[in-house]
């Protein structure tokens, strides 16, 4: 059950101030890897990661282009002429295959990497923001829509049909904005962060029947004129970019422990004793994880990688009581460490970074 605190708002017609409530979420560490500016394009706009292709995609109406980049250094590969009077916020890529949306045509255009672009009506009309398409996660493209109500619109790719979702909690303009999936022991449930541009947050959504449920809400790991496009590499990290104070474009890898889990519901959190921790998270090279139990007991003591897949087995079998630590080392990444004790189970999701 989530716990709700009052602030007070100010309404922009006058000093007048409103009671709203506003929930409170479990922190969730975002991670900085590497930044980098980018020579070759003088605006970003939203960026997308074709897993087909291996290209991270900028977008950048003030150059009129699609840039492509290699996402492990942000290096020029090519570009995409943009089709003329291009003004639109977002862009998606799957297999080779680019989409772009308007803000003036109330259309999304298409092209399969060459200059030529074909178009259909797009059903947020000119409202359209972030977009993302993987075959990965969504069959369809997703968008979403950049001025209130906020949702999203899930799009077949021709356009001819489409199924809106609601996202609740959502205070400003929409602008990155990305699907993901989440490991889980039975099935991948869907998953959606997504970040406003002018209100510098980062918004953490699931995906469960018809719904997608708000679990969390982060300030923007750094000071930031403007909050811009998301995407995510298969390795699990997040692209980001954004206008500095500086009002030069950027874009940063973090790294945001979101996507591991193996709870067989994410809904359902797993019997939270209290029993496993961590020195520090998120941890530089190597984590020391902490079990602390009251009376000797069989525990089983695992750390699973973001897809899901167990990486080692710290510990299986009988534990004194008190405290006792069990060192991982492993690439950087996001980890989740699993305790089962006495009947009990508890999920910790951790950091390593170099």
């Amino acid at each position: 059950m989530l716990n709700f605190l009052l602030i007070l708002l100010p309404l922009y017609s006058g000093p007048i101030e409103a009671e709203v409530q506003v929930p409170s979420f479990s922190s969730i560490p975002i991670v900085i890897e590497e930044t980098w500016q980018i020579p070759y394009a003088s605006e970003i706009q939203d960026i997308a990661i074709d897993w087909g292709t291996g290209y991270l995609v900028i977008r950048s109406n003030a150059d009129g282009k699609l840039f492509l980049a290699n996402p492990y250094n942000c290096e020029y590969e090519g570009e995409i002429d943009l089709p003329a009077g291009s003004d639109g916020f977002g862009v998606a890529a799957s297999q080779g295959m680019y989409y772009i949306n308007s803000s003036s045509s109330s259309m999304i255009y298409c092209s399969d990497g060459s200059d030529s672009w074909s178009e259909f009506p797009n059903p947020a009309l000119t409202g359209g923001a972030g977009m993302d398409f993987n075959d990965n996660m969504f069959p369809n493209i997703s968008e979403a829509a950049a001025s209130s109500p906020y949702q999203f619109y899930d799009i077949t790719p021709d356009g001819s049909s489409y199924d809106t979702y609601g996202l609740p909690g959502v205070n400003g303009e929409i602008s990155g904005f990305m699907g993901h999936e989440v490991a889980t022991l039975d099935y991948p449930p869907f998953a959606l962060i997504l970040t406003t541009r002018f209100g510098h947050e980062f918004f953490f959504y699931w995906h469960m029947g018809s719904t997608y449920t708000q679990y969390g809400q982060e300030p923007c790991p750094v000071s930031v004129s403007e909050s811009m496009g998301l995407a995510w590499s298969i390795d699990g990290y997040v692209y980001w970019s954004y206008k500095g104070l500086d009002d030069e474009y950027y874009i940063s890898k973090l790294m945001i422990p979101v996507f591991g889990g193996i709870e067989e519901d994410p809904f359902a959190e797993a019997s939270q004793t209290g029993y496993l921790s961590t020195a520090g998270n998120p941890s530089m090279g190597s984590a020391s994880l902490a079990v602390n139990i009251t009376s000797p007991a069989q525990i089983l003591l695992e750390v699973f990688d973001l897809s899901g897949r167990l990486v080692e087995v710290l510990h299986d079998g009988q534990l004194a009581s008190g405290e006792s630590t069990f060192g991982f080392s492993g690439p950087p990444g996001i980890y989740t460490a699993y305790l089962r004790h006495s009947g009990q189970e508890e999920t910790f999701r951790f950091v390593l970074i170099r």
